[in-house]
This record gives C-alpha cells, structure tokens and sequence, in this order.
C-alpha cells in the first residue's frame, strides 16, 4: 500500500472516529438538558478547537434549515458566506485564546437573509473527559434593532410631515456647513403668514393639512447641498450648503417664495398663503447651526415688523436691537415683580351738564424717576405675554380706586378699563373679572370695558359668548377706536355691548374739515338709533366740544377737559369741580 493511501486511510478511519465522538457527546447529555436548550429563544451551539460543530440547540437547527445530524461536524464556512465565515472565525480564535467570555452585535447572514444578532462565544471545559469546547450563542434582535429605528425616527423626525427636526437639525446640520474659498453656506428660516388665523378660522385639522402639503412643496428643493426641516409649529428651515455667492442664496430663497404662489387645497378651500424669510451666512454671521438658526430666526421678526412675504438676510444690528428688546423684556418683568406700574385717570364728562361722571384708566411704568408712557412698552407686554399680568393688575387697581372714590360720595364715578386682545381672548376673562369685581367690592355697573373693533372680530363666536357673558355681570362693553377698524358696522347688532368711543383722528380736525364733522355726526346718529352711548375722545379744544354738543354727542374727553392725572390729583380735581359745580 503507497503513502498516498494509507494517509487517505487514516483520514477516513480519523473522521469517523471524530462524528462518533460527537454522537457520543450529545448521547452523553441527558434529554431534561437537550430539553432545556431547545427551549430558549436563542441559538445555542457547541465548537471544538477546528471549529467543528458538536451540538446545536433546536432553534439553531431550524434557522439553518438543518436536522442536528447534518450540523455536526460542519463549520460555520459550511453555513455562511466566505467573509461571515472568516469573520466568525476570527472571533472565535480569539476567545479560544483569551479563555474569555466576548460578546457583540453583528448583521449575520442566515440563509442570505441579513439578520441583527447579539452574538457570544465562551470556553468550557468538560473535567471528566478532560476536554474544552467553545460554547456559542446568538439571539436575534431584530425587533429590538427596528424598534431602535423607529425611536430614532421619532426622535429626528416630525411625525407630521416626516421632515428633519429641529433635533435633526441640532445633531447632524453642522455636516452642510462647509464651505470653500470660493464658497459660502446659509440657513434660511421662515413661518408661513397668517398661519395662526387659518388655524383658527378653519380648524387644526386644516392647520395640519396646510402644514404637510408646505412639507411637500419643500421637498421638491431638496438636493445633495440643501437639507429641509420643520423646527417648530409653523416655522420651517433649509441649511445650505456649498452656495457660490450671497446671489445663489437669495435664488434659493425666490424659489421658496415661488412655493406659495399657488393657492393651497385645504378642505375643499383654496388658501393663500405666503412666507416671510430669514437668512444668516456662514461664516460671516455665526460659525455654529445655533447661532445661524437664532439670527435667521431674528432676521424674519424684523421682516415681520416692517411687512411680510419676502426676505431678509441678517445684519448685526438686528442682534444689538433684540439685545435692547430683551433687557426691555427683563426690565417689564421686573418692574411688575417691583410694583413699578401705576394709574393715571382722565376723567370723561356728560356733555350736556359738563358734569364728570366717570374717567379711564390709563397705565403708566414709573421706571427709575421716568415715568413711560403706554406706547412704549405696551406691544412689547402684549408679544411676551406678560400683557396679562399687566391687564389684571390694571383691572384690580382700577376697580379698586373706583370703590375708594365712590364710598367718598363720588357715587356717579363709572372706571373704564383698557382690555388688551391677548387678555380679552384668555378663556378665564369673563370669570376673572367676576373676581376682580367680588374681591374690590366695586358694583359691576361701575366698571366700563374698552376693547378695539379687531379684539372681537379676530374671534368672533368665543368673543360673543365672553361679551355676553360680562353683560350678564353687569359691566359695560365700549367699543375703543370706533371707525378706525372694520368698514362693515354689521357687528354692532352682532354683538352685546354699550359704548361707542369716536376715535381722536376724527375729532383733531373736526372744526376745519367738513368731512370729519360728517362722519362724527353719522356716528352719533348711528349710535342713538342702536341705543347706544358715545363718548368722544380726543377733545382739544372748546369749538370742537361745541360741534359735538350741537351733534348730540353723549360725553367727552380730552386735554380740554383734563390730562391724564395720577390718583391724588384725581381726587383734588374732583374736590374743585364739586365745590365750583
């Protein structure tokens, strides 16, 4: 017999007597073990030194598709592609040499299905045969794997209209912001105008609708370069990059103006809608996302301010005047923390008997020894909120006053109040002023509310039911600015109310032009045929007193009759009157 056979021999009688040592392996486990092997839900396998299989749990059998008899004695470049394979291998030597337990995550291949493992190899020893085998397990994770994806999904990506987050944004947008000798990046950011109104008037389902198709259109702008977001309610952002010039950028921004050209479908009804943007550059206005997003985002306020649906790109001043406008935001807030507010009182009189029988509130900010009229700082209250504070500040102290001076014997005196639109549209307003009137003890007939045509008719069904509810206390509703606001007067009859106050602009040129002492008088006559009163603001001078007494106008008020003046003035006016009367 030639070498050549007798190897071949030896290799035959070699691998029998290895499949019987594995046979006789598995023989040796009891069925209770095999048992509790099967049933776990992860694959369980046993390896010798060459890797060849010894046993296989049953999930391990049946995701190869293999009877147990057929895995052992095979290696894993019996199951798995070449590059799997090797890799396994790999991993299993070196556990082999390191007698420690490994652990990882890797994409296995079964069967040419990718599959997410948590995969594990470990040495164990049998004392009794004196032998070492490689313990292996692997657990499909899979659901786990996609779970993961969804919570990333969810994490980076607005669940509306599938677009970036401002979270997406934060994390991976610094990749767009490169940019060349020759080239420069930006991030643009923009709200869609009068979005709050649509939202309102027609409902969050068409708000969302509206939302999503914006979604769309900005899709169609996407390239390698430019990355959309939605960052938050209404406002939107694009990052990019790799822009030849400021030029190219304001191409970009014309595009997404051009998106709203076209009217948008919205539950049958066709919306217009437009878009106001803002821009920063980078390097040149902020070298991090964050300090882009935050001066874009100024840049599209300043927009805002002057006029909408267009674009503007940031400059430094923007930042010097928000830095202003939030130390002015911190000082309002701190002044009413301090107390730093007080009331003024003009008083208003009955034409007829030039006898005073009420006076308006009016505020003042009383801030270092300088004392700042209301048009400084008002809108400021009213875009922070803190108009509402404010307001119910105003409204008690004023309530309050009005008690004082009427338990004096000044029992005509009838307060008026300012009502901001952001506090008249607080659902609780009807009841806070309930409250307001319960805690001073001023009767409701002594409380007059002013409110502006726009402050009822931006809503006006909840409007309805929060006048008719004050009417129900017994407060007065006056109407402020009156022909200044909606040209349809059909409100009038829409809505409870008292009080008609002719807006200054149409008493200041009362005496010289025909056509304001017109409208003054088809005023006037309008509101006695509505049964209403009306009281004319703004009264300079005795000939415009005159005119509106000839009209039939009800009251007045005015620098005529007395400036603004604080509550201890107030109350000595009132003494002389009283005594000259």
């Amino acid at each position: 017999m030639n070498v050549s056979s007798q190897k071949s021999t030896e290799e035959k009688l070699n691998a029998i007597s290895k499949k019987a040592a594995f046979a006789g392996l598995v023989s040796a486990m009891s069925p209770l073990n095999i048992s509790i092997l099967d049933a776990l839900p992860i694959h369980i396998f046993l390896e010798d030194r060459q890797g060849r299989t010894l046993f296989a749990n049953k999930l391990a059998c049946e995701t190869n598709g293999k009877e147990l008899h057929e895995l052992i004695g095979k290696t894993v470049f019996d199951f798995f592609s070449p590059s799997v394979a090797e890799k396994i291998r790999q991993h299993d030597l070196k556990t082999w040499e390191s007698k420690r337990m490994g652990i990882k995550e890797a994409v296995v291949d079964f069967n040419g299905k990718p599959t997410p493992m948590l995969t594990g190899t470990t040495i164990i020893e049998d004392h009794a045969a004196g032998e070492e085998y490689l313990l292996g397990f692997s657990l499909d994770i899979s659901e786990r794997v996609e779970a993961e994806e969804k919570l990333q999904k969810l994490a980076y990506y607005d669940p509306l209209t599938g677009l970036p987050n401002r979270r997406y944004m934060e994390h991976y947008g610094s990749s767009y912001l490169m940019a060349g000798p020759e080239e420069c990046s930006a991030v643009l950011v923009f709200d869609l105008d009068f979005f709050k109104k649509i939202n309102d008037s027609l409902g969050y389902e068409a708000g969302d609708l509206l939302l999503k198709e914006t979604a769309r259109r900005l899709r169609t702008l996407e390239t390698a370069d430019v990355l959309t977001a939605r960052i938050s309610g209404d406002r939107f952002a694009l990052l990019a990059s790799r822009a030849s010039c400021a030029n190219e950028i304001s191409a970009l921004c014309e595009k997404v103006l051009e998106l709203f050209q076209q009217p948008f479908l919205v539950l049958d009804r066709k919306v217009p809608i437009s878009a106001s943007i803002g821009v920063s550059m980078y390097p040149h206005d902020g070298e991090s996302l964050y300090s882009l997003l935050i001066h874009a985002g100024l840049a599209v306020n300043v927009l805002k301010s002057k006029g909408k649906n267009g674009y503007q790109f940031f400059t430094a001043s923007m930042k010097e005047l928000a830095e202003r406008r939030l130390e002015k935001e911190i000082s309002l807030s701190q002044g009413l923390e301090k107390g730093e507010f007080i009331l003024y009182y003009q008083p208003k009189i009955n034409i007829d008997t030039k006898e005073i029988y009420g006076m308006e509130a009016l505020v003042r900010w009383n801030r270092s020894n300088s004392l700042i009229p209301p048009g400084e700082f008002i809108e400021l209250a009213e875009e922070t909120g803190l108009i509402v504070p404010l307001g119910e500040w105003v409204l008690r102290e004023a309530c309050r006053q009005c008690k004082e001076w009427r338990e004096l014997g000044y029992t005509q005196l009838k307060v008026s109040v300012n009502v901001s639109a952001v506090q008249f549209q607080k659902q609780d307003f009807a009841e806070l002023t309930a409250r307001v009137l319960e805690e001073t003890g001023l009767e409701p007939s002594a409380l007059e509310l002013e409110l502006t045509e726009s402050t009822i008719m931006d809503k006006p069904k909840e409007a309805a039911v929060i006048l008719l509810r004050l009417q129900q206390l017994g407060v007065s509703i006056s109407i402020d600015d009156f022909g200044t606001g909606f040209s349809s007067f059909s409100y009038l009859k829409q809505f409870p109310m008292n009080v008609l106050k002719i807006d200054r602009s149409f008493i200041q040129n009362i005496a010289e032009e025909g056509a304001d002492q017109a409208i003054a008088k088809a005023m006037i006559s309008l509101a006695h045929n509505l049964g209403l009163m009306i009281v004319a603001e703004g009264v300079e001078t005795e000939e415009q007193l005159g005119i509106l007494e000839e009209a039939g106008c009800d009251a007045a008020q005015g620098y005529f009759i007395s400036r603004p003046l604080t509550a201890g003035a107030f109350l000595d006016y009132l003494k002389s009157r009283h005594l000259n009367g």
